[in-house]
Parts: C-alpha cells; structure tokens; sequence
C-alpha cells in the first residue's frame, strides 16, 4: 500500500514539475518578471543575429546597420559605423538585470522617464526618456527598451525601464552606462586625417572675399612656423604663432557630424580654401563653406612630386698601400620610400565622397586671418593743430600750475612801482 501512495506521489510530483517547466518554455518573458532576472532573457543568445540597432532621443535617431558584413550608419549614408560602440550597447541591454518590480500604471511613466514618446524637449530638466530597438536581418525585434530616470543608490547606478509594449516598469541594474546618444560623432570614427608636424612646411588660407595668409616654416627656427608678407610696421603677436595653423593636423581632426558630400551646398556661402602642403609632396586642400548653420569642410588630397635635393660630390676613391684604389665601400641598402602617390589616392576614395562638419575650435584656425596673427597696430599720430594743442595741454597739466614772475630790478636795484593797471 505504501509503495503504491509513494509511486502515485512521484508520478503528481513530476507531472507538476513538468508543467511548470512547460509553462516557463512557454512564457520566455517569465522569468523577467522577478527579481533577479534579466528585463530581455533571451537576447544573450541572439547577439549574433543583430543586424539593426536604432536609437532615438529628444525627436533625434541615429539608425546601424549591418551591410555586407560591415556596419554603417544608415542615416548618414552609409559612412562606416565603429563595431566596438554596436556592441558595446547590445551586451548592456541583454545583461539588463531586475531589481525590483514598479508600477504599472501608465500615468506614472512620465515621472519615471520612461513614457515613449518622450514629452521632454532637450536641455529640459524633466527625465528624458531613450528608445533602444535591435532587430535581425529579417526585420524582426529582438528587444525594444525604454531608458528612463537613472537614481544612484549607493555606490551605483539604477535605472527604470521597460519593454517598449509594455507598460510595466523595473528598476535595473545596467552593467555599466546605457545612456541614448543619438549624435553621430558617437558611432563613427571621430578623427577624420592626421598629418604629422614633422611633415608640414607650409599652409596657405584663401578667403572667399581675397585675403589669403601665408604661413611656411622658419628658416632661422625649423621647429617654427613663421607668417609670411607682414605688413610694415606690425609684427608677428608672438613668435611662432603660426605653428599653431601649421600643426592644426599633428593631433588628429575630430569631425562633429558627416553627411554625403551631396547634400551640402558649398557654393552657397563660402569661406576659405586652406592648403596644407607637406615635404615630401603631399598636399591637403580643405574647402570649408556655412551650409545651414554649420560649418563644411570637404577634403582633396593630391600629390606633387618634391624638388630633389643635390647629391654630394662624390670623393675620389683611396689609393691602396702600392698605389691602387682601394675597393669602395659598400653602402648601406636604402629603406623603401613611402609611395606618397599611392597615400593620396588612398585618402581620396575615403575622404571625398563626404562632407564633414568639423568641431569649431578646429575651424577657427583653418579661418585664421592676417589679424588674428599679428600684434595691434599702434595708433596713428595725430599731426593737427588740435591735436598738437592737446598734447601741449597734456604736459603743461603734467608741470603743475605756474606761477607769474617777479617784475625784474631797474639798474639802481629797485622795482618799479605798481602803476595800478598791473
């Protein structure tokens, strides 16, 4: 009888089981539902199969996508996209942990950041809310979340979400920042060409309106640059101010945003042209222009082969110990030249079918000025009378008042007497 109650209870026992692990299969959003577990359980094992991320903040998107086995930012077509930054975002929305269960009434979402479409306007201080979508190669979702309001407790950070169709709210523990930034400099590669200090001798800037700056490297200082035609009379602001200008490329030039060089109009408001020329033949042209409110630089290489220097006489060779020329020297094998040609043509296929819009403390100095470079010019003379009458003015309040002199002594020693019309 025993055996048979103790059969029976194993049999309910593991049919229960079974029906719980049946109804967990079927609800894969289950165990997110508790504390403990992940807000999108199952994203771990499709990591792979991104193939779309799209972010969205303040009425601004950004959207990648994976092409031909390359990211891109699709919205700013097609310019390459950086891997690190995809994954970086997709690891921290499926390592996504629940902490606790908030509300679910919707009416609450606004003040927990997360209501999707956000009522904030950007700079606003009310909590922001960010839209995350990731999607496969299909089209299909994969995990839509919505960022809100982060709260420090202790020594990290919180943050309330929730799925995108859903009005349930959590409070997660993100394993490192999940912040929305839509801005493309995010995603991209933000330096754009570098080009060594070493290597500049010279830049020249022509402004649209004719003014052109010269600057070249000194020949009395070859770790300065020094500004060409100075007028008479004004100098340099300091020395080697336009070192600045030269080595505007040594550190890398950051770009702000980029679009296809055909979406931005240069023609319509110009600015300048700046060459940078290099010693050993390359040159980079930057033609920058406003296009609606921004400034746009879109970049040509080129390539001039530089003036070859002179060969050294060559010394008459030893004679040996009875009178025959010693055997040459065997020079030491030459390093292979860099193909300069081949440099430029490189970053042309990169550089030219994009417009970049660059940060502004770049584009200053590719704008610098004559004026911008050189010291105030001292003020002109004033050669008129008025001007001649001040300055007598000037020193006479400098003496102090003066005071009328004693009538002087007749030749027998005494003054004459006041008349009264003194």
């Amino acid at each position: 009888m025993k055996q048979k109650t103790l059969l029976l209870l194993s049999v309910v026992t593991a049919g229960a089981l079974g029906l719980a692990l049946l109804s967990q299969r079927s609800n894969p959003g289950h165990s997110a539902t508790t504390s403990g577990g992940r807000l999108f359980p199952e994203l771990d094992g499709q990591l792979n199969d991104i193939a779309e991320v799209r972010v969205e903040k303040f009425g601004k998107s950004a959207t990648l996508r994976r092409e031909g086995g390359q990211w891109i930012l699709a919205d700013r077509g097609g310019f390459p996209a950086k891997f690190d930054k995809i994954k970086e975002l997709a690891v921290r929305v499926a390592s996504l942990q629940i902490e606790e269960q908030k509300t679910a009434r919707k009416e609450n979402h606004a003040k927990l950041g997360v209501q999707w479409p956000s009522p904030a306007e950007e700079g606003s201080e009310e909590a922001e809310a960010g839209l995350i979508v990731l999607k496969d190669a299909g089209g299909k979702e994969l995990a839509a979340l919505v960022t809100g309001r982060t709260e420090w407790m202790g020594s990290k950070p919180k943050l309330y979400a929730r799925r995108l169709a859903e009005d349930q709210v959590y409070l997660c523990a993100p394993q490192g920042s999940l912040d929305v930034v839509v801005e493309a400099k995010n995603w991209i590669e933000p330096e754009i060409v570098k080009l060594a200090n070493e290597r500049v001798q010279s830049v020249a800037i022509e402004h649209a309106d004719g003014e052109r700056v010269d600057i070249t490297r000194s020949a009395t200082n070859h770790t300065q640059f020094a500004v060409l035609d100075v007028p008479a009379g004004r100098s340099e602001r300091f020395a080697g101010i336009g070192s600045g200008v030269a080595q505007a490329l040594g550190s890398g030039l950051q770009l702000e945003d980029v679009r296809p060089v055909t979406e931005v109009d240069f023609s319509q408001e110009p600015l300048a042209k700046t060459r940078f020329a290099a010693v050993d033949g390359l040159g980079l042209t930057f033609e920058l222009a406003k296009f609606e409110d921004k400034t746009w630089a879109r970049i040509v290489a080129s390539y001039t082969p530089p003036p070859e220097a002179e060969k050294p006489a060559e010394a008459a060779p030893a004679e040996g110990a009875e009178g025959e020329a010693a055997a040459p020297a065997e020079a030491p094998p030459e390093e292979p030249k860099p193909d300069i040609a081949a440099e430029a043509a490189v970053l042309n296929a990169r550089l030219a079918p994009w417009a970049f819009e660059l940060a502004s403390y770049r584009t200053d100095v590719l704008l610098r000025r004559m004026a911008d470079l050189l010291d105030e010019p001292a003020p002109p003379a004033d050669d008129s009378l008025e001007g001649v009458l001040q300055d007598i003015g000037a020193g006479a309040e400098d003496l102090g008042p003066v005071e009328p002199e004693a009538p002087a002594a007749d030749e027998e020693g005494t003054t004459p007497a006041d008349d009264g019309n003194g």
